[in-house]
């Protein structure tokens, strides 16, 4: 295999067969935090209120902030939100027609987990650059997504993330799915998250494969594994979220130091994180494509339901559908100048997690005036616990951030 930058191919070349592709979808790629609008070449901006707009993040190493890969200009698709990704823009574009595709531009630098083994990623990512870069993007996307959905309120989005980008539109996602997000979940048409490193293995829509002599074949198995910082809470079964991993991948699959066979893991092999391209999985050209295709289907399946049969005489009505099971509940009530009491009900994120203070809700990371520090806490499945912050918070707004899992409904502290 050739040789990889961290967080993508930098020599793969941008076909030709795909800008002309571009074109006829009439793809839009808008740099978020820029000044101007970046569009692949020969495309006209497309309407801004076309029903599906894709907001995608790059990978460490990827995306507008760094030098675009070889042959590829930096105003085309593959260098604003990296080839992974634009793989599975690809597929959902061929199956929807017409799409925006915005692109976040955030730093994507910091931590690499493939470079310093599960353990130390994770001890090291609250002091690490990666925190920064990951949450700065996490604030970018949400406010596109907020712009966006201001600016159109018929329109839809579908997040796409690889690695870092991954982890931020997993994040988002959840955010959205749990009632703290800029728009109504009803406005997320789909999620597709590649290689992100707090990937949960038992998590509703993942699928991971097995490379095995330079193929990649889906495990039927499913064993449960997990992201190198952290495990995050499972999406439930109606959030439409597609998440793929490929097994060995010290990124996705870095919970534990050893394999499913008892051997110890290869931490440093690299080349797993880029698999995701260049084999065929499933039939499908490469992995990424295929999560791309997975994605297309939730927003617009193969066999749409027909119209429902005529009631016939004296037959009694359909019985509507069961309501959804009532997502957990998170309150949070300040108690004293540091501590904040907090109740949970069928928290999804149950068990040890670190709970972080913020003078903040998710929309604003402002470290310097807004973090309050960072505890560990055992989070049961139903109950109360308090929170004590390691800095008294000020007064205005504020919120409490269950790292990997969601964020508490803000409260004004007095």
């Amino acid at each position: 295999m050739s040789t990889h930058q961290p967080g993508g191919d930098r020599k793969r070349a941008h076909p030709a067969s795909d800008v002309q592709r571009l074109r006829r979808w009439a793809v839009s790629v808008a740099m978020f935090a820029s000044c101007s609008t970046a569009l692949a070449p020969g495309i006209a901006s497309a309407d801004s209120c076309l029903p599906t707009a894709v907001i995608g993040a790059a990978g460490t190493g990827q995306g507008p902030a760094w030098s675009p890969p070889n042959g590829v200009g930096k105003d085309e698709l593959d260098a604003q939100v990296g080839p992974q990704v634009h793989a599975a823009i690809t597929a959902i574009a061929d199956r929807l027609g017409p799409l925006e595709v915005g692109a976040i531009n955030y730093p994507a630098t910091g931590l690499e987990p493939f470079d310093t083994g599960a353990v130390t990623a994770r001890v090291a990512y609250d002091i690490s650059a990666y925190r920064m870069s990951k949450d700065l993007g996490y604030s970018r996307a949400y406010e596109k997504l907020k712009k966006e959905a201001a600016e159109c309120r018929s329109k839809k989005f579908v997040l796409v993330g690889y690695s870092q980008g991954g982890h931020i539109m997993g994040d988002l996602a959840q955010s959205v799915f749990h009632g703290n997000g800029p728009v109504d979940r009803s406005r997320i048409a789909a999620v597709v998250l590649i290689a992100e490193p707090a990937y949960n293995g038992p998590s509703p829509r993942t699928t991971e494969a097995i490379y095995s002599q330079g193929k990649l074949t889906q495990d039927q198995d499913h064993w449960s594994i997990g992201g190198s910082l952290g495990q995050r809470a499972a999406f439930e079964t109606n959030d439409p979220v597609v998440s793929i991993c490929v097994y060995g991948d010290p990124v996705c699959d870095g919970k534990d130091l050893f394999g499913q066979d008892g051997k110890p893991k290869a931490v440093t092999n690299k080349d797993m994180h880029f698999l995701y391209l260049g084999h065929p999985f499933e039939g499908v050209k490469d992995f990424a494509t295929w999560a791309g295709v997975q994605a297309a289907r939730i927003i617009q399946p193969t066999d749409p339901p027909g119209p429902a049969p005529a009631e016939l005489p004296g037959k009694p009505s359909t019985p509507p559908a069961p309501a959804p099971p009532a997502r957990e509940a998170v309150t949070i009530a300040q108690a004293d100048a540091k501590t904040v009491t907090v109740t949970v009900a069928d928290a999804a994120g149950a068990g040890p997690r670190a709970v972080r203070c913020w003078n903040a809700t998710d929309a604003t990371h402002n470290w310097k005036t807004n973090y309050l520090g960072e505890i560990q806490i055992s989070i049961p499945r139903n109950g109360t616990f308090t929170v004590t912050c390691p800095t008294a918070p000020k007064p205005g707004t504020f919120s409490l951030e269950f790292f990997n899992w969601r964020w508490s409904p803000a409260i004004q502290w007095r």
